[in-house]
């Protein structure tokens, strides 16, 4: 069972300008209206729509119950193709691309066949190493 937090442990603040996110501790990206959320430990998932209607969400996963987030899982939900997941049911699957060194595309779904094609994303969240240990 997922540690569910309590409202009172969700900080959502107000969108605001990439500047004043970035002033209260917040990474901006893109210098775009910025809605900055601090996601409490244990699991958690952020839930967006487009003006469209297309849904993707972000799962703050710990590696132990009720741990810090350290990975974030990416699906995106309205995706027109979909594959067989572990237990046969359909599961959409997206394209996506990384973006490394000098602009470079190591990663690129759009070159893939479908049953290749990714249905989760991962981000990890490894936590920089301190200096002198």
């Amino acid at each position: 069972m997922d540690h569910q937090p309590s409202p009172a442990s969700i900080t959502q603040l107000p969108v605001m300008t990439s500047a004043d996110a970035e002033n209260v501790g917040f990474a901006i990206f893109n210098h775009v209206p910025t809605l900055p959320i601090d996601i409490p430990d244990g699991g958690f998932t952020v839930s967006a729509k487009t003006s469209e209607g297309l849904r993707v969400t972000f799962y703050f996963g710990p590696y132990r119950t009720g741990g810090p987030p350290r990975c974030i899982d990416i699906c995106y939900h309205d995706a027109s193709m979909t594959v067989p997941d572990g237990g046969g049911s359909p599961v959409p699957v997206f394209d996506m691309f990384t973006i490394a060194e000098e602009g470079r595309h190591p990663y690129d779904s759009r070159k893939s066949d479908v049953s290749e094609k990714p249905s989760i994303a991962v981000v990890l969240l490894d936590k920089p190493e301190r200096a002198g240990g």
